[in-house]
């Protein structure tokens, strides 16, 4: 029995590659700029917009109005998909990266941008959404094998999580209809929340006998099938970081591992996994009021930016 669980344990948390734990470098000019740029699209999503959901449809509607003028801005041409929501229509925004000679083979990296009411959703998820917007800046003039897909879904939050509704299950259900050859899906979630202090990460235990107790560091969970993907993102994300991470390939026992919009992709059997702060495992102002912009750290979100675009120039490349 001893060797059985600790086989399983080796299955959830062996990773490849060792994190980060150093003093990060100084971000530099385009570092500073980027930095910049991330608390621009945060603030405006979170304090000019604000709550942005089906009870504020004119928010949510200029949520994705903003978002597709700044991919258009960072150089692309999104395309926005219908998404029925009771007797109104929203949209997923997408944006296409056209790969080359494996350009079926299909990488898809999304972000939710509504909001729970009541809050105005700065790190849940303006921050995922800030990033996405930044890593489609970064990568526009990349040249790529596969195809790499990033996609703002809306209606991830309750009560349309799991619904008709919800963007990326809507999303998910098109690939697999249309028989899509999607190699791995990355969910942006909650990205902007750091903290050095000792006791400031949380776990459902017994995941506390396992991970640090302080939360500065960038959380990679999948389930157990997507396994493979969680060791290339993460092992060629701790090649380029200065960020430090935290990787885990997780039962389904563990239910927190399902909340986000990979969950959707793992419905329609693709290989997905999430990126994450831990939301209320770490961050006190989780779906409140208070997850307001200040209290992001844009320095770190720059820098996992930064890391993620030379990750998915990797992983989309063969």
């Amino acid at each position: 029995m001893t060797m059985f669980l600790g086989g399983g344990y080796w299955l959830m948390l062996n990773m490849p590659g060792s994190s980060f734990r150093d003093e990060p470098s100084p971000l530099g000019e385009q570092g500073e700029l980027l930095s910049e740029r991330l608390y621009r699209h945060v603030t405006v999503l979170a304090d000019d917009i604000g709550e942005r959901h089906y009870w504020r449809p004119e928010a949510l509607q200029a949520a994705g109005d903003y978002i597709e003028h700044a991919f258009q801005e960072a150089g692309h041409r999104p395309r926005r998909h219908d998404v029925p929501t009771g007797s109104r229509v929203f949209h997923n925004i997408e944006v296409v990266l056209p790969g080359g000679r494996l350009a079926d083979e299909v990488l898809v990296v999304g972000a939710h941008y509504d909001t729970v009411r009541g809050s105005p959703g700065a790190d849940d998820n303006a921050s995922g959404v800030a990033v996405l917007i930044e890593l489609a800046r970064q990568l526009r003039e990349v040249e790529l094998d596969r195809t790499l897909r990033l996609v703002a879904f809306v209606n991830e939050e309750a009560p349309f999580f799991g619904s008709h509704a919800m963007g990326s299950l809507r999303y998910a259900r098109q690939a697999k209809a249309e028989e899509w050859n999607i190699v791995g899906m990355i969910s942006l979630e909650m990205l902007g929340y750091y903290s050095d202090e000792p006791g400031s990460q949380h776990y459902p235990f017994p995941l506390d006998l396992f991970y640090p107790d302080t939360g500065n560091f960038l959380a990679f969970v999948s389930n157990l099938e997507s396994r493979g993907l969680l060791h290339q993102a993460i092992g060629t994300f701790r090649r380029h970081a200065e960020v430090p991470s935290e990787g885990m390939a997780a039962p389904p026992q563990l239910g927190d591992i399902n909340r986000s919009d990979h969950w959707a992709f793992w419905e329609m059997g693709f290989p997905a996994m999430m990126l994450t702060d831990t939301a209320n495992f770490r961050n006190p102002y989780y779906h409140g009021p208070g997850d307001t912009p200040e209290r992001l750290d844009y320095a770190t979100m720059a820098r996992l930016t930064e890391a993620l675009a030379a990750m998915l120039e990797s992983m989309a490349r063969h």
